[in-house]
């Protein structure tokens, strides 16, 4: 039986959506019914009653789903028990914020390949918030994240390391007061609800450098991009302002009071997955420079 069609069943169980199953699933809405249908036909079981739009899980469907449950945690044991001393084994879901992806996965992946080669990754991207829900719902069984004060608390935080966030500004700029920058030109506000987002609101209730105007957008690299054409200024992480800026783009870092995003491995408390989950840490931070 193709596991994969256990862990959708799983996922529409728990999310109790077919639509935010197939995306958390990375999969197209057609796909997932196909593959539900699958199931059905070779269990030979009416899983989901089809009188609903969308349609909805029978009380044998979610019977089976939490069968599906234990199936695929056996199945992640199984293989952890056999990895030869310690070998990292198996199949482990990671996902990461965009912006963190681009500098440090391929490194990332570069390490884990030759510490385990037996190791296979599914990897995806995406905002804060959606890595959190994943984590807690199972979906995933790691994520590097910003840490954000209303993170869920049922949820594991291991600190891989804090930058610096600095204001960009365009280069015609250079040298005036931020409180004029942000009375000429508009705030490039990294969407409020993702984690660096939610850092820099809060950030900005309790400083004098008030915007007079905001456009909020949910990509860095546009976000820059606004920055180099003299659209407006924003404020990000040091690390991300410099690998995105050229001649067009001044970096502030003397601002009114300095502010940090810390970026983190999440996990669920109860997670089977502990020694990959400290490996793991240990190579991220194995990728950034010591904290000062």
């Amino acid at each position: 039986m193709n596991t994969r069609a256990l862990e959708t069943l799983v996922r529409i169980n728990q999310v109790q959506s077919f639509s935010k199953a197939a995306e958390l699933q990375n999969m197209t809405l057609s796909a997932l019914s196909m593959q539900m249908k699958s199931l059905e036909t070779e269990l030979n079981a009416q899983l989901f009653d089809r009188s609903f739009r969308p349609p909805k899980l029978t009380p044998l469907g979610r019977k089976v789903a939490a069968k599906a449950l234990r199936v695929l945690e056996e199945q992640s044991e199984l293989i952890a028990l056999c990895g030869k001393d310690g070998e990292l084994t198996g199949r482990f879901r990671l996902g990461m914020i965009s912006s963190a992806s681009v500098r440090l996965l391929p490194h990332f992946m570069a390490q884990i390949s030759r510490i385990a080669p037996s190791a296979e990754f599914a990897l995806s991207t995406g905002l804060s918030e959606q890595l959190f829900e994943q984590v807690h719902l199972g979906l995933l069984d790691a994520a590097v994240v910003t840490r954000v004060p209303q993170a869920p608390p049922d949820l594991r935080f291991d600190t891989i390391h804090q930058e610096e966030m600095v204001y960009a500004v365009p280069k015609s700029y250079a040298g005036r007061p931020l409180e004029d920058v942000s009375r000429l030109l508009p705030f490039i506000h990294f969407r409020p609800s993702t984690g660096i987002g939610n850092l820099i609101a809060d950030y900005l209730k309790d400083n004098t450098e008030q915007p007079k105007q905001t456009t909020i957008l949910d990509n860095l690299e546009a976000s820059m991009e606004f920055v180099k054409s003299g659209l407006g200024y924003t404020l990000l992480p040091a690390p991300d302002v410099e690998r995105c800026s050229d001649e067009r783009v001044h970096i502030i870092t003397d601002h009114a009071k300095r502010m940090f995003r810390e970026l983190a491995l999440v996990s669920r408390q109860e997670g089977l997955n502990r020694h990959w989950n400290d490996e793991i840490l240990r190579i991220f931070r194995s990728l950034l420079p010591p904290p000062d």
